[in-house]
């Protein structure tokens, strides 16, 4: 069987050096002193190769063992061959400190395992039993029963030793099993721990736990941005730090909510009220912890506690559940009107009414019809643009596109006696944005333009400033007055004014204008004087990062 070398580590190394060195300095001390055994009045030349050996054939072996693997190997028969001779010349088979060969034997264990320490251990024996040779003659003048005995004794308290030694070293390996486990344990523990840290820190909601007495016992980062702090929330009661209250803002503490748990609270009807104004609402979770089986099941370990802010949620709620109201009250109008207007219609047809009351009441149901298709097709602008549909960012040649405008709406224009001006620099670069978004833009200003001017002209321009395309669209029309202009942009809003009432309108177009032009990247100014015109503009920039990559619409 083939003993797998490897280098002796520093501390292995020194261990060894350091008994052979103490030895070495023994059996000068014994030889000194005449203390030695019969073997070494007959054999005074091992005396000399055993000091050798451990002063110095040995200490260069054990150098070599840390630089290369042969020399483990030179060790291990430098420091046997050492001690064996330091045992018979020094010790003798019967002496107690013959079991110090134990230490080499665990040694040799923990380097070579059990492959070595077998080794060890013959040699041992047959380190011992040679030694009782000496004393033959000695022994056979009392007889060769003796002499036998001796051989067994010798037989027997190295197999003692080598008994000992190797339940130590099993002790030595259970231990080192027992170890590595452990380590192993903790090491998977630690990577758990980190796993789980990792995971809730990367969490958006705000993750806190705990104890039975509402004190936060741990927290997640997004705890810190929540509560606006840099200071750890650990040890703090709940309740100090988080003023919940519910729909009717009453106050509501977390211990009590926490004392209702029976394994799991869902609320989502809660806020808390920052500053003067602000009021964010939250909906918090609930979940009791639970021991294992081993625990007193009397005992409470807690909760865990999910804030997530719904704020934006719950405005969006409200805000379709507005939009739905507000819809079917404004579909419902036209849809009456025109309904009414039918109904006229089929009852004076059938009655034999004037042809031009007829005529009046098929107008009336046409232009509600009219003005239901252009409210659908703004609600359907609308709904595209916030699922960013057509929000594809393409190549747009500005110049070219207003030009196209013009040359669409120049009729329109004459029809009211209007003048429809185009003036656009002569070199405009492209731009990468939605063409889709920017026509619809341009042709709702245009349209409104024509609408509301009755005399007078309608100015489509284009020009570059500051780097970037500036586009707008005045007109000599009815103007806004100040208090309409901070509400032209919201929904289905239209002006008291009635010369606006005179027209049909959805109170929708604007509304489209400003969610379309945030997805360009820009903000719509408006410049207006009653009876005096409007003018719409916006800076138009070169790229957009708020467009995505979304399906282009082949009308929107």
């Amino acid at each position: 069987m083939i003993i797998k070398s490897q280098k002796f580590s520093k501390k292995t190394a020194l261990i060894y050096f350091g008994l052979c060195i103490s030895l070495a300095v023994a059996s000068f001390l014994l030889s000194y002193f005449g203390v030695v055994s019969t073997a070494y009045k007959e054999m005074p030349a091992l005396a000399v190769l055993c000091a050798l050996t451990l002063a110095a054939v040995t200490p260069v072996c054990l150098y070599l063992s840390t630089k290369f693997t042969w020399g483990t190997l030179l060790s291990f028969i430098s420091v046997h061959v050492g001690l064996a001779l330091f045992f018979t010349l020094y010790i003798g088979p019967y002496s107690p400190f013959t079991s110090l060969w134990a230490v080499l034997l665990v040694l040799t264990y923990t380097n070579y395992g059990r492959v070595g320490f077998f080794v060890s251990a013959f040699i041992f024996t047959a380190m011992s039993v040679q030694s009782v040779f000496p004393y033959k003659e000695q022994l056979d003048a009392e007889g060769s029963a003796s002499f036998a005995t001796f051989i067994v004794l010798a037989f027997i308290l190295s197999a003692a030793t080598v008994i000992v030694a190797m339940i130590f070293c099993l002790v030595l390996s259970n231990a080192k099993k027992t170890n590595k486990l452990l380590v192993e344990a903790r090491r998977a523990e630690s990577v758990q721990l980190n796993r789980l840290d990792t995971l809730l820190n990367s969490l958006s909601d705000t993750v806190l736990t705990l104890n039975r007495y509402g004190r936060i016992t741990s927290q997640n980062s997004s705890a810190l941005s929540f509560f606006d702090t840099n200071q750890s929330l650990v040890g703090k009661s709940i309740d100090t730090i988080l003023d919940l209250q519910d729909a009717s803002m009453q106050p509501i503490s977390v211990k009590q909510l926490m004392e209702s748990v029976k394994a799991t609270l869902f609320r989502d009807d809660v806020s808390v009220g920052r500053g003067e104004s602000e009021i964010v609402r939250l909906s918090i979770q609930m979940s009791k912890i639970q021991g294992t089986y081993q625990d007193n099941e009397d005992q409470e370990f807690g909760v865990v506690l999910i804030i997530r802010d719904i704020t934006r949620q719950k405005t969006l709620e409200d805000e379709k559940d507005e939009f739905i109201s507000v819809t079917s009250h404004e579909l419902r109008t036209p849809i009456a009107i025109a309904e009414g207007s039918l109904s006229n219609l089929v009852f004076m047809q059938e009655k034999g009414g004037k042809p031009e009351l007829l005529k009046k009441a098929a107008e009336t149901a046409h232009d509600q019809v009219l003005y239901l298709a252009r409210m659908i097709n703004d609600l359907s602008t609308l709904s595209r643009a916030e699922r960013g549909v057509g929000d594809v960012a393409e190549e747009v040649d500005v110049k070219q596109l207003v030009q196209d405008l013009f040359t669409r709406y120049e009729a329109e224009a004459q029809e009211k006696s209007l003048q429809l001006n185009l003036d656009v620099d002569a070199s405009l670069p492209t731009v990468m944005t939605s063409r889709l978004y920017l026509e619809e833009i341009l042709q709702n200003f245009i349209t409104n333009a024509i609408k509301y001017t009755v005399s007078g002209s309608v100015t489509l321009e284009a020009h570059m400033k500051s780097g970037r395309i500036e586009c707008s669209v005045s007109d000599t029309g009815i103007g806004i007055n100040k208090v309409d202009q901070k509400k032209i942009f919201e929904k289905f809003f239209r002006s008291e004014d009635y010369r606006t009432r005179e027209t049909s309108g959805t109170g929708l177009g604007l509304y489209v204008v400003r969610k379309l032009a945030d997805k360009l990247d820009t903000t719509v100014e408006v410049e207006s004087k009653l009876n005096h015109g409007s003018k719409f503009s916006f800076i138009l920039p070169l790229s957009s990062d708020k467009l995505g990559t979304g399906k282009r619409a082949s009308n929107i």
